[in-house]
């Protein structure tokens, strides 16, 4: 064969495999999340939720230069963590979420792949992609091919949340947006442009006073693509935490970019979605106890490795839930939870025991101590011995 034929068949081969880019999911059917761009604190809940999600597998890139301390930083963390070529981001990524950043941080060859990954099959959810003055530099999005893949077209205006932007009105009942209360729940607190829908889009929501769109959607080549007219970081946060379904706006904002289908059982899914979530913070609470308790010289040994052995067991727990087997995966999760009591109690034995040596330690330093001065002053006050009267002398 011809060193041109080579080449031909080669490139074919990598066009047949850059091609089947539909979101199956990766090892364990997770979605793999790249999200990049404003990761601060106020979106550090979220991205939490998502990591903890066993659904979801996350990888974060901040670049967003409103809390980065300069460009150059942006860059670096974009070199470090976004893939090296087109063929890694389409291979590795099943959902790609940008929120509100600067494309002055990528190469236009990176956005570019980004495009083309979409339009084989990768999802995209474009967070606060909308004209808020800030630092998104939204006009240089709209001058870019890039800009294609919108499914709204982007206003100039810059209107408060207090002028009708602050609740959603759900227009599409059969969309990512359909969860209860959600219409009664404040989820913006910034000023925002407003955004047209494209020719080709779906309106999920309306801002319930302004009338104007607020989330979304279309189908871009073989991709999902979601456009939210705020910031995630804009929501209240009262709202964050009262409204009981929040992680689950979030959740379904993914699965729609993922092309996954809602949950048909919300409720049931929910409680082990928050019971996931919770196992993971109880788990990470109970490794900042035996840090602490270590500081004091505790031995933690038998905790740690019972901490350890829990991992099949979540394990098993989150391979029923991918598989919709709630029931199996409630009883282990119950069964994780019930183990917790018992390894708070070894760590409060386990710190009680170290402290006792330092009390030990502490009372026998002061006793000694009172003990010695008591000597000195007995010695000197009471005894006198080191003392002794001045005698006098007479001349002879």
């Amino acid at each position: 064969m011809s060193k041109a034929k080579v080449v031909i068949a080669a490139l074919f081969v990598e066009v047949l495999l850059l091609g089947s880019g539909t979101c199956n999911g990766g090892p364990d059917d997770k979605v793999r999340v790249i999200f990049t761009g404003e990761i601060a604190g106020s979106n550090e809940l979220f991205l939490q939720w998502i990591e903890q999600e066993p659904h979801f597998s996350l990888t974060r890139v901040p670049c967003d230069i409103e809390w980065m301390p300069s460009l150059a930083d942006a860059k670096r963390m974009v070199r470090i963590y976004v893939p090296r070529s087109e063929r890694e981001l389409a291979e590795g990524y099943d959902v790609a979420i940008f929120e509100d950043f600067t494309p002055d941080v990528m190469s236009i060859e990176q956005i570019d792949w980004f495009q083309r990954s979409v339009e084989r099959g990768m999802g995209l959810g474009l967070v606060e992609f909308c004209n808020w003055g800030g630092t998104n530099d939204i006009e240089k999005w709209m001058a870019m091919s890039f800009y294609e893949v919108f499914p709204a077209k982007v206003m100039l205006n810059n209107i408060p949340a207090t002028s009708g932007r602050t609740y959603y009105r759900i227009v599409n009942e059969e969309g990512p947006l359909n969860l209860p209360g959600i219409e009664s729940v404040a989820l913006n607190a910034g000023h925002h442009g407003d955004i047209t829908p494209r020719l080709d889009s779906t309106v999920e929501a309306v801002w319930k006073g302004r009338g104007t769109p607020a989330v979304v959607t279309k189908i871009y080549g073989k991709g999902h693509v979601l456009q939210v007219d705020h910031g995630w970081d804009n929501i209240p946060g009262s709202s964050r935490v009262d409204y009981r379904y929040m992680m689950d706006f979030v959740y379904n904002q993914i699965y729609f970019m993922a092309g996954l289908p809602y949950p048909k059982d919300l409720e049931l899914v929910h409680l082990i979605r928050e019971r996931f979530v919770a196992y993971q913070q109880r788990r990470k609470a109970t490794y900042a106890v035996i840090d602490f308790v270590q500081r004091f010289g505790a031995r933690t040994v038998r905790v740690e490795r019972r901490l350890d052995s829990m991992t099949d067991l979540y394990r098993e727990a989150a391979r029923d839930y991918l598989q919709s087997r709630y029931e199996e995966a409630s009883a282990r999760l119950d069964e994780l939870f019930s183990q917790f009591p018992e390894i708070d109690s070894e760590l409060i034995k386990a710190k009680q025991r170290a402290l006792m040596w330092i009390y030990i330690v502490e009372w026998s330093t002061v006793s000694a101590a009172s003990l010695i001065c008591g000597l000195i002053l007995w010695s000197i006050m009471v005894r006198r011995r080191l003392y002794r009267e001045v005698s006098t002398t007479r001349m002879a």
